[in-house]
């Protein structure tokens, strides 16, 4: 009887086949790709809006066909009352926001620091917070009128709590051992402000700060639209007034879009500035 042996190379026999590498796709390729799905949704929900119009689904005298609005969007863009409006609600809308940042920062210190201040104040911020802006239209009428001081007024109270809700949270986020660390190395306000305070914080300053810039043009063109100030609201409702129902969509897209654009901004300027922090690496990586 003959007997066949196989000799097998113990390296292949026991070295394990290695784990297939997961593809990583490049930044740019998957920010196109969400841009085309964004758009195809955006250019299939007009397609929707225009069908619905044009086959009588939806009432010809309240709401014209998605291409008239286009068209008349389009229009506005070459006119300076145009953007003079859309200047006087971004202008008063950033203002409000450098404000806000302004106050924002030493109460969160204050607050994140300070156990005796924090006792005494959380009644008053928590009574504040839920008060909407709307509600204080005719205080500031009786202040300043229909002014762009009105205007500010509101955006700073209904802007102001997201922004210092973050940066208080992130003044508790700052690691304890680390700090009194640096202060037993003597490193120095600038140092430990800087190497280690700031990067704690920084996060849920942009997050915060993203957040209040989007309450900041909702309250800056309601306030426009009811309180009779300058700017893109109170366009929106003399365009309303007059029965120019597409330019008062153009206007009404306007203003969503200098939202939207004022949230990419700060988007954008998250990624130089937390290029370190772990969540930015995890989108990178998708």
């Amino acid at each position: 009887m003959t007997t066949n042996t196989t000799v097998l190379d113990s390296g292949a026999a026991l070295r394990p086949s290695p784990p297939q590498a997961r593809r990583r796709r490049h930044p740019a390729a998957t920010s196109a790709g969400r841009f085309v799905l964004g758009a195809g949704t955006v250019v299939l929900a007009l397609a929707f809006w225009e069908v619905l119009s044009r086959t009588g689904a939806l009432p010809p005298d309240a709401i014209p066909p998605a291409s008239a609005v286009l068209a008349e969007f389009a229009a506005q863009l070459f006119l300076p009352a145009f953007w003079a409006s859309l200047w006087a609600t971004l202008s008063v809308a950033l203002l409000g926001l450098v404000l806000i940042i302004v106050i924002a920062t030493p109460l969160a210190l204050l607050i994140g620091l300070v156990k005796p201040f924090a006792e005494s104040t959380w009644f008053l911020v928590e009574f504040l917070k839920p008060i909407p802006p709307v509600a204080l239209i005719p205080l500031g009428l009786l202040l300043w009128g229909p002014s762009p001081g009105m205007k500010l007024f509101l955006i700073v109270l209904g802007a102001l709590w997201p922004l210092l809700t973050q940066l208080v949270y992130g003044v508790k986020e700052v690691n304890g051992v680390a700090t009194d660390m640096a202060r037993s190395y003597r490193l120095g306000w600038w140092l430990t402000t800087s190497r280690l305070v700031a990067p704690s914080i920084l996060p849920f300053a942009l997050t915060g700060l993203r957040i209040s810039a989007a309450i900041a043009i909702i309250v800056a063109v309601v306030t426009e639209m009811i309180g009779g100030a300058t700017g893109l609201g109170q366009g929106i409702v003399v365009a309303q007034s007059a029965g120019a129902l597409t330019q008062m969509y153009a206007l009404i897209l306007a203003a969503g879009l200098l939202g939207l654009g004022l949230n990419a901004a700060f988007r954008a300027a998250e990624k130089p500035l937390l290029f370190w922090h772990p969540s930015m690496r995890e989108e990178a990586s998708r």
